[in-house]
């Protein structure tokens, strides 16, 4: 089989969502519909993996997986088509994250766990067979957290290996790891998750300005194209020689975002894999499908008419 794309999750989770109407704390709730409870492999990379594998992207899954919860996620992500793992198994459990969806409120409650401790001799095992399984792509994917025994420039060696091999490089994360490897070794696309914090390099991102001043910083430091989420609806995208600003024309309420980033990030790849590197274009692309994922529960982006419609949902205006 070939290989496009390589996806680094390195602290996956077992992905729970659960559709509770007018949930509040402190309350008893039975779910009697099956379709309003969900279980499937998450974590960035392998969300990611999961939306392009209906559309012939054929994707291999790296990262570490431990315990009854890591053999659940090995289990379902093998009997994907298009998916290949090679994980690291380790001794500690595999965490478990928690989304509860409230349609009638229209908001999204999360509950994210940890992940295991590393140990050394684990993260040994998992580089020599990072820079083995490198070369059967041309495209290397990492985003997400990063689990404790990690060590904060792991992201940076490895995207090192990666680019000095002549790989396209995608990151989506955030935290002391991300700015690690934004300094140090920056992807070519680069999309920071503002979900648990909005600070970057140092910097609180807050008005419009700061978003353009530390867009256009990563842009320096090698990235061919940034994205960057602005005010829920918007995402504001910066390459070298332009900055826009995306906007959603459709209402998308916040109980429906769960995704949404994994989504544009999907897009992008799958545009670039299929058509070239038009980063504006491949922007464009992954707006429409981050859109077209707010009309489902789960990892998907759509079909093929969904997507051409979506990409006249939204308007861009040049900054």
């Amino acid at each position: 089989m070939d290989y496009d794309l390589l996806c680094l999750t390195l602290n996956p989770s077992l992905d729970r969502e659960l559709i509770v109407d007018d949930f509040e704390t402190g309350n008893f709730y039975r779910i009697n519909n099956p379709s309003n409870s969900t279980m499937e492999p998450g974590g960035k990379g392998i969300n990611v993996s999961l939306m392009l594998a209906d559309y012939g992207v054929n994707s291999i899954n790296m990262g570490f997986l431990g315990g009854f919860i890591g053999s659940v996620i090995h289990d379902k992500l093998s009997n994907i088509k298009n998916v290949t793992t090679n994980f690291v198994f380790t001794t500690d459990e595999t965490r478990e994250n928690i989304e509860i969806v409230d349609p009638s409120k229209k908001v999204l409650t999360e509950i994210n766990s940890l992940g295991p401790f590393i140990r050394e001799e684990d993260y040994k095992h998992f580089i020599k067979r990072y820079k083995s399984t490198v070369s059967l792509v041309d495209h290397v994917l990492i985003s997400g957290s990063i689990p404790p025994g990690v060590p904060i420039n792991a992201y940076s060696e490895l995207f090192s290996y990666a680019k000095k091999r002549g790989k396209s490089t995608y990151m989506e994360a955030n935290g002391p790891h991300f700015d690690e490897a934004i300094m140090n070794n920056c992807p070519m696309i680069v999309r920071p998750d503002f979900r648990k914090n909005n600070m970057v390099l140092g910097s609180r991102i807050e008005s419009i300005d700061d978003y353009i001043y530390i867009g256009k910083k990563i842009v320096d430091l090698g990235a061919r194209l940034v994205v960057m989420s602005y005010h829920v609806v918007g995402d504001i995208i910066i390459t070298k020689d332009s900055i826009h600003l995306f906007t959603s024309t459709e209402e998308v309420f916040s109980s429906n975002l769960y995704g949404t980033g994994d989504a544009f990030t999907a897009g992008i790849i799958h545009y670039i894999i299929k058509n070239g590197y038009d980063y504006f274009e491949a922007a464009k692309f992954g707006m429409a499908s981050a859109i077209a994922s707010t009309h489902y529960i789960g990892k998907n982006f759509g079909k093929d008419f969904e997507l051409k419609e979506c990409m006249n949902k939204f308007k861009i205006e040049k900054l």
